[in-house]
């Protein structure tokens, strides 16, 4: 998907939202406080814009990146991403849910909770898959299945396939929901094929379940933006060690440097180390987490590495949320 989408859905957004909150501010709007007569049929249809609107932006962003085959990378004007992590990531479910009950359906509020990490998914897609085959497959007499062999399907095959333990799709479905794609406010082609080739790896990583990995190449993609935006930060890779050779910066040193530039980075730097580090660098009294500890895990570490991916390929910084 391109960029110009979410451009306008984020721009009609953020008109709506200025105009709403004139006339009724967050903090009444999260008390359900909406007026009465003309200024609250018009919070009404504001709010119901801005609903809209969320869901909108909301499902743009998991389309990015369910539907490409390459990085997820948007470009968004600095005003509009600021409006998203400053208003909507922050305040959209406020808004939604003052939303849900000005027009009555409060009950539906639930509705709005976002996909979790600690959700059970069904197994319907692998259900179904099971059960079309099957179907397919007693319909079939022996010539048949030879001729559909020779046009190039095998339902065999495929039954043996999505018969393993690992083919997992309906949970794949949820956790590609659970990424977003990367918003910096230049053209994408300022990052580098190696940023593009590691934020891909990240997110199918993640999206097939394979947190070690994920948060291994979140590591990895930190420490190579901050080595190609070290100009623009000014400051070193390099040192002198003491045998007079030059010697790399190991992450942590890098991290500081970072840090002292952008103070908002200093969180997230250290999510992305030290999470990477108890998958690299194990101690003795580092264990394998439980399974959703580690999905959590992972999540937390991409979103942090995301985060600092978009502010150092960013014209404009922006205060970590």
């Amino acid at each position: 998907m391109d960029s110009k989408h979410i451009n306008i859905t984020l721009a009609l957004a953020k008109q709506t939202y200025e105009e709403l909150i004139h006339l009724a501010p967050l903090a009444e709007l999260q008390k359900n406080e909406f007026g009465v007569g003309t200024k609250r049929e018009r919070i009404e249809e504001l709010l119901r814009k801005i609903n809209a609107n969320i869901n909108s932006i909301q499902r743009l962003l998991t389309d990015s990146v369910s539907d490409s085959s390459a990085a997820p990378i948007l470009s968004v004007p600095p005003a509009h991403r600021s409006f998203y992590y400053d208003v909507i990531v922050p305040h959209g479910k406020s808004l939604q849910r003052a939303y849900f009950e000005i027009v009555g359906m409060g009950m539906f509020i639930d509705l709005l909770d976002d996909p979790s990490p600690n959700h059970k998914p069904s197994h319907t897609m692998l259900n179904t898959m099971n059960f079309a085959l099957e179907r397919w497959s007693v319909m079939l007499d022996e010539d048949e299945s030879h001729e559909l062999y020779e046009r190039g399907l095998n339902i065999e095959g495929t039954q043996e396939l999505i018969d393993m333990p690992w083919f997992l799709p309906d949970e794949w479905s949820h956790n590609i929901k659970l990424l977003h794609p990367v918003l910096v406010d230049r053209a994408p082609q300022v990052m580098r094929d190696h940023v593009h080739y590691r934020l891909t790896e990240i997110y199918r990583a993640f999206a097939f379940g394979l947190w070690m990995a994920a948060i291994a190449l979140s590591r990895s993609l930190v420490e190579f933006a901050i080595k190609s935006n070290a100009s623009r930060l000014g400051i070193t890779v390099n040192y002198e060690g003491a045998s007079g050779r030059t010697e790399d910066k190991s992450l942590k040193w890098l991290g500081e440097d970072v840090s002292n530039k952008r103070p908002s980075l200093a969180r997230s730097l250290e999510v992305v180390r030290e999470t990477g580090n108890r998958i690299l660098h194990p101690k003795k009294h580092d264990v394998i987490a439980h399974p959703k500890v580690r999905q959590k895990e992972a999540l937390e570490c991409i979103r942090a590495a995301q985060f600092i991916v978009e502010s150092l390929y960013s014209e404009v910084p922006f205060s970590e949320k």
